[in-house]
């Protein structure tokens, strides 16, 4: 048996020589890809951070101080909004998930993980069971202790084929989890997965009472209790007294949507709010000259994509998906929209921010020859395409709008209906032929994958289905020859580049905006407002 409690999963194969050269980069300041980089000529398999709560310190650069009142803006909410983790699905859930729960793991600046809730990870030789020793006198809400008994209540929501959770496909392969004591849970797996640990600190698996079944309210261990929560309206927490570590600085935090852009950047400037998520491009230098107010911003393998459905029509039309992807203007899209915060995508999701990013897939550009070919031999002819967009993240809309401008020049009708934000991702999202998404990073390319990709998962947008893709995405897991495992990572995003249809034409960096009193920002390029960990380590500073 490992421990993990001060070490990682790529340890696994490491003896004592290796970790003390490890250690050794690790002092002398070794960036995290040189890091990552002699991890994988070393046999290992996943990367995570050491021990508990090193992003605290990271966060909270100065002691914090406790009190006070923030106002985070969020630009998408409505009806769908939910206290239900398993269901989460906007940012604005993830932001609240952090508000009122807690998980055995939490991720880090360095996408790796450190144990919360389980203060032990402990797993066997070759990663195909994992052992979690909670933490003990951690109290919920409502005065109750947490037990194994909740852990295991929580994770049975994910399992089975009635199980409702948006994250099922992510811990597939355990087979069982067990009650070994109260304060000890062990996960057996069918095959060897080293990122389990990873994906349970990820956004659906937030740690539930026994027996929850109602989410008009969340009773969790998080630093922040249920004040208001009206969904579409906002959520609004007070400081949990009794929460068991450091964090949870504010008297009250509240959170709720502004969809329109415009109207959220002047109710930032305003100082109505304390601080907004996707902060248009083309206000970056107007906050930056704006005494106060200052950029939120991370570096991303974040997403915006175009998605038809492959069990549609138009859509289904794979000559039409191959149009639509040469019709991509990427550069005017890094350039002119996201001016410059953002990389050319590549019609897969694994950016060079991941690093199992494969660099050897041929560029796809903006091809106009190519893509009337394609329209030729689609038959679709002067028919209207319809595509469905909504500003779920700069640039969904404009990368439709050039689209539609770029195909008119030959001939192509696609009809572009913009719509709002506000309920776009229970009412559009997974239902349109054609329509916009924003993904956020997830924290390894084989979770992305698995999240989005998966012939079985939720979220596979075009209903894409590949037998080889899903085998090797779970074979994967488990290879520790480095060389192996780049040719497989390869030929996983080469099948998405060839085969899926999606058109992914630019990776966007996360640019928040707040006011200079806001402090203890996270830093984890997962999602908005830091990886959406910081509700945790806020705190006011009005000196």
């Amino acid at each position: 048996m490992t421990d993990f409690k001060n070490t990682d999963p790529r340890l696994l194969t490491l003896g004592h020589r290796e970790r003390q050269h490890l250690d050794g980069m690790m002092k002398r300041g070794a960036s995290r890809r040189d890091v990552m980089g002699w991890l994988m000529a070393a046999g290992a398999t996943t990367f995570a951070s050491g021990t508990l709560f090193d992003g605290l310190a990271h966060a909270a650069a100065h002691t914090p101080k406790v009190g006070g009142k923030l106002i985070m803006a969020g630009d998408q909410h409505g009806p769908n909004d939910t206290l239900d983790p398993a269901l989460f699905t906007s940012a604005v859930d993830y932001f609240r998930g952090r508000m009122f729960y807690g998980s055995l793991t939490r991720l880090t600046d360095s996408l790796g993980y450190e144990p919360e809730l389980a203060e032990e990870v402990l797993s066997n030789d070759d990663a195909t069971e994992w052992t979690f020793k909670i933490r003990r006198g951690v109290e919920f809400h409502d005065g109750k202790t947490l037990t194994a008994d909740d852990v295991i209540y929580t994770m049975m929501r994910h399992m089975g084929e009635d199980s409702v959770s948006k994250a099922a496909s992510l811990v597939a392969m355990v087979e069982k989890w067990e009650k070994v004591n109260d304060y000890e849970v062990k996960a057996t797996l069918s095959s060897p997965n080293a990122d389990l640990p990873i994906a349970l600190g990820t956004f659906h698996f937030k740690i539930l009472q026994d027996g929850t079944t109602d989410f008009a309210t969340a009773v969790g261990t998080g630093p922040y209790r249920v004040k208001e929560f009206k969904p579409g309206v906002r959520a609004v927490g007070t400081r949990f007294e009794n929460y068991w570590t450091e964090g949870g600085y504010l008297d009250e935090l509240e959170h709720y949507g502004i969809g329109d852009s415009t109207a959220r950047l002047n109710a930032f400037l305003a100082g109505d709010i304390d601080a907004m998520v996707n902060l248009p491009p083309k206000a970056i230098n107007q906050v930056e000259g704006t005494d106060g107010k200052e950029i939120w911003a991370l570096e991303s393998g974040a997403y915006i994509n175009i998605a038809p459905r492959q069990d549609m029509q138009p859509s289904g039309n794979m000559h039409l998906q191959r149009a639509m992807q040469y019709l991509q203007d990427r550069q005017r899209l890094v350039k002119g929209v996201f001016k410059g915060q953002a990389s050319i995508g590549n019609d897969h999701p694994i950016a060079p921010a991941y690093f199992d990013h494969s660099p050897d897939i041929p560029q796809r550009e903006l091809d106009p020859e190519k893509a009337k070919y394609h329209f030729e031999q689609s038959g679709i002819g002067s028919a209207a395409i319809p595509v469905v967009a909504a500003e779920v993240a700069p640039g969904a809309v404009e990368q439709c709008l050039f689209m539609q401008r770029e195909g008119r020049k030959i001939g192509m009708n696609f009809d572009v209906k913009k719509v709002t934000t506000d309920g776009y991702w229970g009412a559009v999202w997974l239902k349109e032929p054609i329509c916009v998404a924003s993904w956020n990073m997830r924290p390894t390319a084989n979770i992305m994958m698995t999240l989005a990709f998966k012939g079985s998962a939720d979220w596979n947008e075009t209903r894409w289905s590949s037998e080889k893709f899903d085998s090797m995405l779970t074979e994967v897991r488990g290879v520790t020859d480095a060389a192996k495992r780049k040719e497989m990572y390869h030929e996983l995003q080469m099948m998405i580049h060839e085969d899926n249809g999606m058109a992914i034409p630019a990776f966007r960096n996360y640019v928040d905006a707040a006011a200079s009193h806001v402090k203890g920002r996270t830093m984890v390029p997962l999602n908005n407002f830091g990886g959406a960990e910081a509700p945790l380590t806020l705190w006011r500073d009005d000196a």
